[in-house]
Formats: C-alpha cells, sequence, structure tokens
C-alpha cells in the first residue's frame, strides 16, 4: 500500500516533466504520455481499493520526510488513505483518464495543445496531493496547486479579452477560500498545539471542551466559508458560470466534476472537528438549501448550456452539502460520484446536444408550455423570473459592494503612489531591521503597537499595487515591499527564529529580483506597460511572459517554493491574542495574489496591442 500511494504521486509529477520536453506539434506523444499516466493511476487506484477493502479497512498513513521542524511546528510530507480518499481517487483517476483521452481529439491543432496538456497534467499533480494529504500542509499543497491550473486553463484563450478577465474574477473567490483554509488551520494550530495529521484526527478525540467552544466555532466557521467558495455555494455562485471560459474539457474535469467537489472533500475530511457543534451543522445544511432552491431556478432561465450544467452542478453540489449536514456521508460520497461521472458526460457532449436541442425547438415549439415559474401570481413570477436572468445579483453585489469598496480604500492612500515614498517604505523596514536585530533599542522590540504599525503599512502597499494603473514596475516594487512590511510585523512579536525569515526571504528576494527584471526587459522592448489595458506581449515575448509568471508564482507562496514554506512558518507563528495582525496578513494574503497575477494578466495576456497580429473581440 505505501508503494501505491507514492506511485500515485510520483507519476502524475513524472508525466507532467516529460510533456515539458515535446514540441506543441507533437500532439500524439504528448497526450499518449498523459493518457498512459492517467491510465496507470486507474490501476493503482483499483488495486489500493482492493488492498484497503480486504485488509480490515485499517487505515494507512505514510510519513516520508521532513521539510521543516521547530519545537512546534513540522512541515512534514505525510500521505494518508481511507474510505474517503478510496472514494475519490478512484472517481478522479477514471474521469481524469477519460477527459484526457477526449481531449487528444478535442484539442487537436490548437495552438495552445501542449500548454492545455500541461496544466491538465498540473491539475492531476494538486488533485493527488489533495486526496492523498496527511495533514493540513499537504493539504494546502495540492489545494493550491488546484487553484492556480484553474486559473490557466480558464484563461487557456488567452487572446480574448473575457477568459483572462473572468479568470481573474474567479481567483479573487478563490483567494478568498484560501485565506479562510490558512485561517481555519492557524486557529487549529493554536487550539491544539500542534500540527494535525488525519490519521489523528480519526483515531484520536478531538472533541472541544466547552471552554474552548468558541474557538471551535470559529474554526467551523472558516472551514465551511473555504468550502463554500470552492464549490460555488450562494452567494458565492456567480464565479462558476465565468469559470467556463476555458475548453469545455477543462470545463468538465473542473467544474462538473472534480474540482467543484473539493469543498466537499474537506468538510468530510475536517468533520471530527466540528462534528459536535451543531450551529456548524445547520449553517452546512442553511447554505446547502438555500443555494439548491436559488440555483435551480437560475438554472432554468438560462440561455446557454454551459451555464445552464454550471448551476445545476451547483444545485446538486447544495444537495450534497445538507447530507453532509444531516450526517449522511456514505450517500454523500454516493451522490458525488455519480454527479460527477454524469456532469462530466453532460459537458462533454454538451455541442452536439446543443445542436440536436436546437433543432428540436425550432421543430417541435410550443409557445403554450408552461414556465417553471407558472403557478405563480404574475407579479412575483416576473420578479422572480428577473431574479434568475440575472442570476440573482451575485456578480454585481461583489463587484460594487466588495471589491469596488476595497479599489475605493487603495485610492484613498494615492499620495504614497510617488517613487520617493517607495523609497521612504524601503528605509523605514532598514531601519526595522537595524534597530530590531542589530542595535536593539527598547521601542522597537517592546512596544506593543509596532507590529500593528508594520502590518498596517503592508496592507497599504498591498492596495496600492492592487489599484495601480500606470506603471506595472511600481506596482511591484509596492508588493515587495508588502511582502518585507508583513515580514516584519510579524517577526515584531518576537517569536520567528533566524531560520524562518531566511526561507521566507530567500523566496521573495530571487522573486523579485527575477521578476523585476524580467518587467524592465519587456519596458526596454515595448517603452510602456502600464496597468489600465491588456498588453498582450505574451505572443512576441513568451519566455519573459513565463519567467514573471514563474516568479509571481514564487512571491505568491506556490508550492513548494520558499515562499510556501515561509508563509506557512509565519502565519503559524503569529500569537493566538494579536488577532488584529491576523486580520490584517489575511487581507495582505488575499490582495497579494490578486494584485500579482493581475500584473502578469495585464502585461502578457488579452488582445494583443500591436494591431499586425490576430485580434479576437470580446463577445468571441
Amino acid at each position: 500500500m505505501h508503494l501505491i500511494i507514492i506511485l500515485a504521486i510520483i507519476l502524475p509529477i513524472l508525466g507532467f516533466g516529460i510533456n515539458l520536453f515535446f514540441k506543441n506539434h507533437q500532439e500524439k506523444q504528448i497526450a499518449l504520455v498523459s493518457n498512459v499516466i492517467n491510465f496507470t493511476l486507474i490501476g493503482l487506484s483499483i488495486t489500493s481499493a482492493i488492498l484497503w477493502l480486504t485488509g480490515n479497512q485499517k487505515d494507512y498513513s505514510i510519513y516520508l520526510f521532513s521539510l521543516y521542524k521547530s519545537h512546534n511546528f513540522d512541515f512534514a510530507a505525510t500521505f494518508y488513505y481511507d474510505k474517503l480518499t478510496m472514494v475519490y481517487s478512484l472517481v478522479a483517476s477514471i474521469l481524469l483518464f477519460m477527459v484526457s483521452v477526449f481531449s487528444k481529439t478535442y484539442m487537436h491543432r490548437e495552438s495552445g495543445y501542449k500548454r492545455f496538456y500541461i496544466h491538465f497534467q498540473a491539475f492531476v499533480i494538486g488533485l493527488r496531493v489533495l486526496i492523498f494529504s496527511g495533514n493540513f500542509e499537504m493539504f494546502i499543497l495540492g489545494w493550491e496547486i488546484i487553484g492556480i491550473s484553474s486559473f490557466l486553463l480558464i484563461s487557456f484563450y488567452r487572446d480574448r479579452f473575457l477568459p483572462v478577465k473572468n479568470a481573474m474574477k474567479v481567483l479573487s473567490f478563490y483567494r478568498i477560500s484560501d485565506t479562510a483554509l490558512f485561517a481555519g488551520i492557524w486557529f487549529c494550530h493554536h487550539l491544539f498545539h500542534k500540527n494535525i495529521s488525519f490519521i489523528d484526527l480519526n483515531t484520536v478525540d478531538y472533541s472541544l471542551p466547552n471552554s474552548h467552544y468558541i474557538e471551535g466555532l470559529t474554526i467551523g466557521i472558516l472551514v465551511v466559508l473555504a468550502a463554500s467558495i470552492k464549490c460555488a455555494q450562494f452567494p458565492f455562485s456567480s464565479w462558476l458560470p465565468r469559470a467556463l471560459e476555458g475548453p469545455t474539457v477543462s470545463s468538465a474535469i473542473f467544474y462538473g466534476s472534480l474540482s467543484l467537489h473539493v469543498g466537499l472533500f474537506l468538510l468530510l475530511r475536517t468533520f471530527p472537528i466540528w462534528e459536535n457543534i451543531d450551529i456548524i451543522k445547520i449553517l452546512i445544511g442553511v447554505i446547502g438549501l438555500l443555494t439548491a432552491i436559488v440555483s435551480y431556478y437560475i438554472s432554468t432561465v438560462q440561455s446557454t448550456t454551459k451555464t445552464q450544467l454550471a448551476y445545476a452542478s451547483i444545485t446538486q453540489v447544495g444537495l450534497m452539502f445538507i447530507e453532509i449536514a444531516l450526517g449522511w456521508h456514505t450517500i454523500a460520497l454516493v451522490h458525488f460520484a455519480l454527479h460527477a461521472f454524469y456532469r462530466t458526460y453532460q459537458f462533454l457532449v454538451s455541442p452536439s446536444s446543443l445542436s440536436y436541442l436546437i433543432h428540436d425547438q425550432f421543430l417541435h415549439y410550443d409557445a403554450n408550455k408552461k414556465s417553471a415559474f407558472s403557478f405563480l401570481p404574475k407579479k412575483l413570477r416576473y420578479s422572480l423570473y428577473t431574479f434568475s436572468i440575472m442570476e440573482g445579483y451575485l456578480d454585481r453585489f461583489w463587484f460594487y459592494q466588495i471589491w469596488r469598496r476595497f479599489k475605493k480604500l487603495g485610492v484613498l492612500f494615492n499620495v504614497f503612489r510617488y517613487r520617493m515614498w517607495q523609497w521612504v517604505f524601503a528605509l523605514i523596514f532598514i531601519l526595522s531591521v537595524v534597530f530590531q536585530h542589530i542595535y536593539p533599542i527598547e521601542f522597537f522590540t517592546s512596544h506593543e503597537y509596532v507590529p500593528y504599525f508594520f502590518s498596517f503599512i503592508a496592507l497599504i502597499l498591498i492596495l496600492l499595487a492592487w489599484t495601480e494603473r500606470k506603471s506595472a514596475l511600481n506596482s511591484w516594487i509596492n508588493i515587495v515591499l508588502s511582502q518585507l512590511f508583513f515580514m516584519d510585523g510579524i517577526v515584531h512579536q518576537g517569536s520567528v527564529n533566524l531560520i524562518q525569515i531566511v526561507i521566507y526571504l530567500t523566496g521573495v528576494i530571487s522573486a523579485a529580483v527575477i521578476g523585476g527584471w524580467a518587467l524592465k526587459r519587456v519596458i526596454s522592448l515595448e517603452n510602456n506597460i502600464d496597468l489600465n489595458s491588456f498588453h498582450g506581449h505574451i505572443y512576441e515575448h513568451k519566455k519573459l511572459g513565463m519567467t514573471f509568471l514563474l516568479c509571481s508564482l514564487i512571491l505568491i507562496g506556490f508550492p513548494i517554493s520558499p515562499t510556501f514554506l515561509g508563509l506557512d512558518l509565519l502565519f503559524s507563528e503569529i500569537e493566538k491574542e494579536n488577532t488584529i495582525t491576523l486580520i490584517i496578513s489575511a487581507l495582505v494574503f488575499i490582495f497579494l495574489e490578486l494584485a500579482s497575477i493581475r500584473i502578469y494578466a495585464r502585461v502578457f495576456l488579452g488582445l494583443h496591442v500591436k494591431p499586425y497580429h490576430e485580434v479576437a473581440f470580446k463577445s468571441s
């Protein structure tokens, strides 16, 4: 069993590495590698399921190695196998192989054929790591890989406006989910005073005493928030239809079957923590019921096949939430498996089904057919119809009530946009390092408001970077400075050691220097790269685009870079009493990825600014 689990993780990584060496026109070789790897994973999943079922259904846990270990923290590569892992592994393996085979023909002669399979294999890696994860650290690693691969596949048609814009929109929701999960794990770390392994979670009594009821309730709410966003539950449903801008095959595997159900996996995996908190069960049930009702009515009036399927999927996941709330976990797993297979099939045949339905409607149109709202009074029926057509006004709500308010907040600090202030902030950081570590003075080492001051500067800088319109380089510099002050705010609490700082700075500084060089290089070649529009420079500067994307991923803590390990260590060192620091750090963490990937999207993706390249209109 140990060997099978290790192979299930290594093989997708091997397939990803092999496909990097092929050229885009070598379609047979690229598809063959992916098909062989995913077919082998089916065999491994079936074998492991048989061994588990015939071995007294004993849960397996594997401890491979430790990346970093301290007195109260152990970032270890551990993997775990139980009934939940078995079901998800079997379903995922079969569906991934089917979609891989289908994609060979569906993506034939696409200019991004190799790129599709690379991103697809990255998703396979993330999903396998998440399913087999043995602790929260490995779980986050897989969770993050799935999120980035989603962004890359949604923006697959990167010469168009809407795919890139909607990819950023989806990423913004994913980032809130990531932050909620990080915060929940932070509370777990401080509540149980150790890293929680999933084998312990299912074998040790983690029931919380009454004295820790509030902490347990907070953890449950954060976990439900992370799962609800990932599963596109109400009121976070609006991102899912926008995520269907990518190829139909990626929509099928991501938002029809697997990625959409990752939140359910999180709820089932963390069930022992919140199983005795009735408020959490009620919350999950209410979210599921509300989502199922709203999404059902929205799906009945949508004019596009993909959008109908998207809201139909959300409806079914809402029912699964209800099943989990009621404790019907086996039913939820069966429901997940059946829904994943059925929805994948529907997505894959949607183009041909659409053609059939258009002809059927033309030949058999019935003007007297009752609508979904015909049983209601006329005014209420029209209101509900408008509400459903507008998709619950959720997209408008999130833009105007949430994101636009943060943009206005960033505009309030416009006075700090001048280059002079960047030098001032850099000087403040240097002085804080000198007076904290080299020549310590009492004000910097003992004053209780110093961490809040540096954390607040980090938030100002990241909001400036996120709302920057003129200079991509200025935005990048503000992101880097924000990361330094984010670290400084936590370091001033006095619990972070030098090794943790070095690990974090290794990733930040290397990414900052190389990413800054890539932007400077594009500026020297193209004269101007403002952030007021999309430039599409990936056409002529693919290597620079790839370099900057990798630097952005390292800077935001993409697995498994030094920054990823450093961020995990820094978050774990925030003291339980410093709630303000945690809240500010969480906001910085949200806008860090959005600001970094926004630079990449605006500079390298979208319609090319030069008229002699092919262009695609917004409506394409």
